[in-house]
């Protein structure tokens, strides 16, 4: 085994593709122990069952258990709290890691850091016969210089631009003290958990690590029912990460341009899948946010999203006039 790690998995009603998952890490042999958070699932997990259907050793899975959903941020801290490795690596359940990835716990294993960012597949990307990730993300990782090399460090120049790759929970080994000491963990909100847990990782990190390695396989559905597809009042609760966020990167000059180009898709991003009759009440909570934090940077790129933003949450003048 290559790596003291734990992988934990926010799971309900999730048992198809947790099959899949708990069978793919035992073929692997990734981490001493899985943890599956069990968030108020119609019926509980069943660890014995589960690690028996597997083939993975029964003393290495450990089901624990939020009798209330809660939602995956939740579901995630819990197992935090729990984890005993070294290292931890959030996965979804309908997640699949890859071989790569037990390559780059081989390569990590020895190594000080933070935190390794490494590459993934987005499932999007296999219709046009691609693998890897999305454009977007492949084009900061050129920015950053990183698009080649197993294991490489991201210092602060590179870190500005990978920052602002989409903020998933999985495409990240953590150094388990890392993230205990500095307080680091999801939000709990039933969707956006995630920004935090991304972003203050970048923000009190002091070693990066980074990898090219595809080390998962991300699944995507246009049309599910995962949280990525909601679209009612839930969405309202992005502003409470990014408000935290916000107020820590305001005295970090390297990533707080990052940070309001960030929330700026994010926001355009989110009023685009929301319920037409919650996107007067969004909109005025978007051009709240921006009005109060644009200064926070003065970004010189994407003049077409500014616009755009301008247009959606009647932002005249200023945020047009930052680009």
């Amino acid at each position: 085994m290559p790596l003291d790690l734990t992988i934990a998995v926010p799971a309900r009603n999730d048992a198809q593709p947790l099959a899949a998952l708990l069978a793919r890490l035992a073929a692997l042999d990734l981490a001493q122990e899985v943890i599956l958070a069990d968030d108020g699932s119609d019926s509980p997990l069943d660890a014995d069952a589960l690690a028996q259907a597997a083939g993975l050793p029964p003393q290495r899975l450990t089901v624990l258990r939020q009798n209330t959903p809660r939602g995956a941020g939740a579901a995630r801290n819990l197992a935090l709290s729990r984890a005993r490795t070294r290292h931890l690596l959030y996965l979804d359940a309908d997640d699949l890691p890859t071989r790569e990835l037990r390559q780059l716990c081989a390569a990590l294993d020895g190594k000080v850091f933070d935190f390794c960012l490494f590459q993934h597949h987005d499932s999007r990307m296999a219709r046009d016969g691609i693998w890897g990730q999305t454009p977007h993300d492949q084009a900061l990782w050129q920015q950053a210089g990183l698009t080649q090399g197993v294991l490489r460090p991201a210092g602060p120049n590179a870190a500005r631009h990978l920052v602002q790759t989409a903020n998933y929970p999985w495409n990240k080994i953590y150094r388990t003290s890392f993230l205990q000491a500095e307080g680091i963990c999801c939000s709990e909100t039933l969707v956006h958990n995630d920004i935090e847990l991304h972003w203050l990782s970048f923000l009190r990190a002091q070693k990066i690590l980074s990898s090219d390695h595809a080390g998962v396989i991300h699944f995507v559905q246009d049309n599910g029912g995962r949280l990525t597809n909601r679209s009612g009042t839930e969405r309202l609760q992005v502003f409470e990460p990014l408000e935290r966020v916000a107020a820590e990167t305001r005295d970090r000059k390297l990533y707080r341009a990052a940070f309001l180009e960030f929330s700026l898709g994010l926001l355009i991003w989110a009023d685009g899948v929301l319920q037409p009759d919650l996107q007067p009440q969004f909109r005025a909570m978007a051009a709240d946010f921006l009005g109060r934090h644009a200064g926070l940077g003065h970004p010189r790129s994407r003049p077409a999203d500014w616009q755009r933003a301008a247009e959606l949450f009647n932002l005249p003048g200023a945020p047009v006039s930052a680009v």
